[in-house]
């Protein structure tokens, strides 16, 4: 993609970051498309596939953890830069299928820079379908320290009930009960809609409108 602005889709459960970065990609030159989840990410996918995908990954029905671990595996061409403020540094979070990781806190420069060194083709892919977990949301309804879940082998596409523990952030590993194949997964805790969450641009935000700080 080095002479061309690259199809962007931003996903995040925040109105307001998404319209900010809409339009500053916008104004930028880039195609812009927003989504409010990993479902509604998934559908815009279906409908026309984004050079490079931004995603938050604290998002009620179908967080980020998710949704990136099902793009690795099933479109991996696209590239992933995720966004959280739970997480320090700019290095991937373990187990987070992204090839690149902003801090929400650290301000919006670093993300555009991100931006343009995938549209520039200035990057290196991060990880592989193999070896991406796949995260489960981990509901419970009770007081109990375990949950059953449902999780389907990548290779047989089989399913089997298997028992988790608390969302830990950890990654596990346990073996097909019908194939045998090793199969890595990380269990999060679902967020609740009705808790606020806000996006964090820092001392570096750009107000809409506007994208002189980051030419």
């Amino acid at each position: 993609m080095p002479n061309l602005k690259a199809k962007l889709l931003i996903v995040d459960d925040e109105p307001s970051a998404r319209t900010l970065l809409s339009q500053i990609f916008l104004q930028m030159g880039h195609p812009v498309r927003v989504a409010e989840d990993g479902f509604a990410a998934l559908e815009e996918i279906r409908a026309e596939t984004p050079d490079i995908l931004v995603s938050d990954l604290n998002m009620p029905r179908m967080s980020g953890f998710e949704l990136l671990s099902v793009i690795r595996r099933k479109r991996p061409e696209i590239y992933v830069i995720a966004t959280s403020g739970a997480f320090s540094g700019n290095e991937v979070p373990h187990g987070i299928a992204a090839d690149a990781f902003h801090e929400q806190a650290t301000g919006l420069g670093g993300l555009f820079e991100m931006v343009k060194s995938a549209t520039a083709g200035q990057h290196v892919r991060a990880g592989t379908a193999a070896s991406t977990p796949i995260w489960i949301p981990s509901f419970r309804k009770d007081k109990s320290l375990t949950t059953r879940v449902l999780l389907s082998c990548p290779e047989c596409m089989r399913s089997f009930s298997l028992s988790v523990g608390a969302a830990d952030f950890v990654i596990h590993e346990t073996d097909c009960v019908y194939c045998g194949t090793t199969i890595h997964y990380a269990t999060v805790q679902p967020m609740n809609p009705a808790l606020p969450h806000h996006f964090h641009a820092g001392a570096n935000q750009v107000p809409p409108g506007s994208i002189e700080a980051v030419a």
